[in-house]
């Protein structure tokens, strides 16, 4: 009873494989099926590959040779040894494991796995393996149709173990061969195919040998390939798609080479410098091919080289001025096929030659300097003007340039005749705007520059002649002047005022090359020499006197001299501004009125703001005081406007003491009291003496003369 339940199970599992296959083949047949999306990425390979659960090899061998429209034959072996902890997808629940699905599904689930199950799946296994359908078997497909196996498929099997479904550390497997036949159609190139569907056949790297001659020569998934083109290996499980692997294969083709000389010249290299060769191979996607040189003179082998490039200095090898050096490369496939490329050079040991003229042009003279001195001397901010001719011994073109270190990457370059210029400056060594004013201050040496003229002829040669510039001091001192008060450098808006007691400050004026201290010196102000021939000591800081600068505008005028006598001479003018705050000033006094003790007096005074600030003022005498007038800021242009102050009063004594002048000015926050003296009877200021000593001389000269006419009038 049981043997019958055991058979009826394996007719059930051969009909679902035949099945299986059925659908296989259909898959497989289809010739111009459509790359598969991402959702047919194989998920299960990596994850048992990866634990070794599949070991093994497969190999397929083309032996024969291979004709368009005829029949091929080829040779197939596999051998797998698998871990009987991976499920078979010959029975159900692959997940289980191998061992528990025997017990189960082939066996009496009785927990043990004896021979009898054992061997029921081995031959489930050679029945399965035993294909005629190359494809279905998970070999190949060739130009598009499905290899055979005429005489089947010989497998046999290794059954796993006896013993507990949960033994572990078991393994069974089976090995397979067959002789397979094809077909080729008319094309030029053939195309293999290896199925990749996830079966457990493809875990097995596939190495491929091709016949004599024949390589790969394309495939998408090249990546995949290793080996030689002719003898390489597929490792399916790293295919990223569940799709059929294409492979052109064809005869071989000799590969291709490209070969170029450097420098890039015509028809000769240099004799004493050397020339590289380099080449560049194209062959199949699996082949390296061997790069080999020889280098002959009149036939005879001088040099080898093996690589992709490689370096060649005649000199060295015993050749002389005009030789011919014949170069040969070599690209060898792994079939031993080859292409060559030559190069007969010639031998150019000759360097190029020039003839030119060098013009010095400064503002006052131009000069032509001798180029066979090695040193040359310039004044400052001259031009230099190089006129060169070149010329090789062959007639070809030369290649000039000229290069000099007066800034970075300076170069200028021609063919056969140019005409070089540069102006040769101080250096920012020198005083360059990075150097403080101390180090301004110090003495230098002058900038030496760099002028290397090259010559290249077509073979390589190289001449050079190299010059030193010597940059004399040319330039005069550069004179820069500040203004000061109170230690405080003044800003570019900053005004000067009446009364300031200011310095001019020379500190940040300098030479190229001499030192501060080296410098003759000499200042005005509005034509009156405030230093003559002086020294830095002397001109570095300048105190004017408050009363020096008036109301307006002044000019200084700065000269300074280096030890090459190059001058310089800068103006600089001062504007002077009305004095800082109010400053009210009190110009005339007057009374009209009664000059008796009870009268009516209006007192009028003059006043004028001689200040920059606005204020106002009025007058007061005890706790009486006239209205506040307002007294605008004196300007550059008009200079201080008068005003005057009305003040009515009664008069209660002729002294007026406590008469007086009150002022404030809310911009300049200040303010103030000007006492005034002043006397009815007098009519006049008392403190102003001048004025009142008038009067009174003119008073006693008016008596006297009354007298004197009296007197003179009393005699006759």
């Amino acid at each position: 009873m049981e043997e019958m339940d055991r058979s009826v199970i394996v007719c059930f599992v051969l009909c679902f494989i035949m099945a299986s296959s059925t659908v296989l083949v259909a898959q497989d047949t289809s010739r111009d099926a459509p790359p598969l999306d991402d959702s047919h990425a194989l998920q299960s390979s990596t994850a048992y590959n990866g634990n070794y659960t599949v070991q093994g090899q497969a190999f397929l061998n083309f032996s024969a040779p291979i004709a368009a429209r005829s029949s091929l034959s080829a040779t197939w072996f596999a051998q797998a040894t698998v871990s009987d902890d991976y499920g078979t997808d010959l029975l159900e629940n692959q997940s289980l494991g191998l061992r528990t699905q025997i017990d189960l599904y082939l066996g009496d689930s009785d927990g043990w796995v004896d021979s009898s199950e054992a061997d029921d799946f081995a031959a489930m296994v050679a029945s399965a393996r035993n294909w005629t359908d190359a494809a279905v078997g998970g070999c190949c497909t060739f130009d598009y149709v499905p290899m055979n196996a005429p005489s089947g498929n010989e497998v046999s099997v290794v059954s796993p173990l006896t013993g507990p479904v949960n033994a572990t550390n078991g393994t069974w497997g089976w090995s397979e061969s067959a002789d397979l036949t094809g077909v080729t159609d008319g094309r030029t190139m053939r195309v293999l195919d290896l199925p990749r569907v996830g079966a457990l056949i493809e875990e097995l790297p596939l190495s491929i040998t091709l016949p004599e001659n024949w390589e790969v020569q394309f495939s998408p998934m090249i990546e995949i390939f290793s080996g030689e083109p002719r003898n390489f290996t597929v490792n399916r499980t790293q295919a990223p798609v569940a799709y059929n692997i294409r492979i052109t294969i064809g005869e071989n083709f000799p590969p291709s080479i490209s070969a170029s000389r450097f420098p890039a010249t015509s028809s000769s290299i240099a004799l004493d410098r050397p020339s590289s060769f380099s080449a560049v191979c194209n062959d199949g996607p699996l082949e390296s091919p061997v790069i080999e040189w020889s280098v002959s003179k009149d036939e005879s082998l001088l040099a080898t080289f093996q690589n992709q490039w490689f370096e060649f200095s005649p000199a060295d090898h015993g050749f002389s001025h005009g030789d011919v050096a014949s170069v040969a490369a070599s690209c060898t496939d792994s079939h031993g096929m080859a292409t060559h490329w030559y190069d007969n050079v010639g031998i150019d040991g000759v360097l190029p030659e020039w003839t030119g003229d060098l013009l010095v042009v400064t503002d006052s003279e131009q000069r032509v300097h001798d180029l066979s001195e090695y040193v040359i001397e310039v004044d400052a901010g001259s031009e230099l003007v190089f006129d060169v001719n070149g010329s090789d011994e062959l007639g070809l073109p030369v290649k000039l340039e000229l290069f000099t270190n007066i800034s970075e990457g300076w170069r200028q370059y021609g063919v056969q005749q140019k005409t070089f210029q540069f102006t040769a400056n101080q250096g920012a060594e020198v005083n360059g705007a990075h150097l403080s004013i101390d180090e301004r201050h110090q003495s230098k040496d002058p900038t030496m520059l760099s002028m290397l003229l090259q010559l290249s002829d077509d073979a390589g040669n190289i001449a050079f002649q190299e010059w030193a510039i010597r940059v004399l001091d040319a330039n005069p001192p550069t004179i820069m002047m500040d203004v000061a008060m109170d230690g405080v450098l003044f800003e570019p808006d900053d005004e000067i005022h009446e009364n300031d007691e200011i310095l001019l400050v020379f500190s940040k004026s300098f030479d190229d090359l001499d030192a501060i201290d080296d410098l003759t010196w000499s200042v005005s102000l509005d034509g009156a020499d405030l230093v003559t021939n002086g020294g830095w000591s002397s001109i570095e800081t300048i105190e004017l006197e408050n009363t020096s600068l008036g109301l307006g505008d002044h000019e200084v005028i700065a000269t300074a001299t280096d030890s090459s006598g190059n001058t310089r001479t800068e103006s600089y003018d001062l504007t002077v501004h009305p004095m800082r705050g109010a400053h009210l000033v009190v110009i005339d006094k007057s009374h009209s009125g009664g000059a008796d003790i009870g009268s009516s007096v209006t007192f009028t005074v003059l006043i004028e703001n001689q200040g920059s600030d606005p204020a106002f003022a009025r007058v007061c005498l005890g706790g009486n005081c006239s209205r506040y007038e307002d007294f605008p800021g004196a300007t550059l242009e008009g200079g201080a406007t008068p005003s005057t102050i009305e003040f009515a009063f009664i008069l209660a004594n002729e002294s007026l003491e406590g008469l007086q002048v009150e002022w404030d000015s809310a911009i300049a926050g200040t303010n103030g009291v000007i006492p005034l003296e002043y006397s009815i009877n007098q009519g006049t200021l008392a403190s102003e003496g001048f004025q009142s000593g008038a009067l009174v001389v003119a008073l006693l000269l008016t008596i006297a003369m009354l007298y004197a006419i009296g007197k003179s009038s009393a005699d006759s």
